[in-house]
């Protein structure tokens, strides 16, 4: 059977060199016909155990694979006469697939797509414990600030109330450190002149001003400022504002 396929496809090229539309013809659909049914009948053969073992979907899918195989190689083979031109591309692409080694059955693409998805949700879950982990050591170190400041009160910005407690608490170390006996208080001077301290205090929200410390702020704020704002328009801002105005002028100088 195969001597005779061969045979066929023999003359079914020389035919074809001698005549350049012989594709077209009877004869030529005849001789691929022949060429089909020799292929099948060589098949046959091969698959009837398997049809006795398993009768149905296994040899019919078998014999259906050789059978598109064989339709793409008479097909390709007849474009090589009809049309050089894109033959010869499509044969430098099938090379060049080849050559890349980029012919991947659709289900191992799959599995592999699967398994980067299946890596993407695992660094997305550890990176939520983590960010978690976080949050909690975050709310321990803000409740011991707390805690340790209760005279600050908390503010709007938790980040810079914890800044003034921490600002507060080493004020309060430093003083402590040269009076011992001094009982710790909020940072609330009883001069008219505000310590940094204070003002990171106020500025965050957790302290404020007394009437004589508002006063000399609000001239601290209008000299710094260049005069900007008049004395009315400082003190419906508020302290906080007054004394971020005086901290960010004193940061530029």
């Amino acid at each position: 059977m195969k001597d005779l396929r061969a045979l066929l496809i023999d003359c079914r090229i020389e035919l074809r060199k001698l005549s350049r539309d012989f594709q077209k013809t009877e004869l030529c659909e005849r001789l691929d016909l022949a060429i089909q049914q020799v292929a099948n009948a060589s098949l046959a053969p091969a698959t009837a155990p398997v049809n006795e073992a398993a009768p149905g979907a296994p040899s019919e899918k078998a014999q259906t694979v050789s059978q598109v195989a064989l339709a793409w190689q008479t097909a390709a083979r007849d474009l090589k006469f009809s049309d050089p031109a894109i033959h010869a591309r499509l044969s430098e692409k099938v090379m060049r697939l080849l050559g890349a080694k980029s012919l991947l059955d659709p289900a191992s693409e799959i599995l592999q797509l699967e398994g980067m998805v299946k890596a993407a949700e695992d660094r997305q879950t550890a990176q939520e414990k983590a960010l978690k982990a976080l949050e909690v050591e975050r709310d321990a170190l803000l409740g011991a600030l707390a805690s340790a400041a209760p005279a600050l009160k908390d503010g709007g910005d938790r980040l810079a109330v914890a800044l003034a407690r921490v600002a507060w608490l080493k004020a309060e170390a430093e003083k402590g450190a040269s009076a011992p006996a001094q009982a710790r208080r909020a940072p609330e001077p009883q001069d008219t002149v505000p310590t940094p301290e204070l003002l990171a205090a106020v500025a965050a929200g957790a302290a404020v001003l007394n009437k004589e410390q508002r006063e000399w702020c609000v001239g601290e704020a209008m000299v710094l400022t260049g005069f900007q704002f008049t004395p009315v328009e400082l003190l419906e801002q508020g302290d906080a504002a007054i004394a971020k105005k005086i901290i960010e002028a004193r940061k530029g100088a």
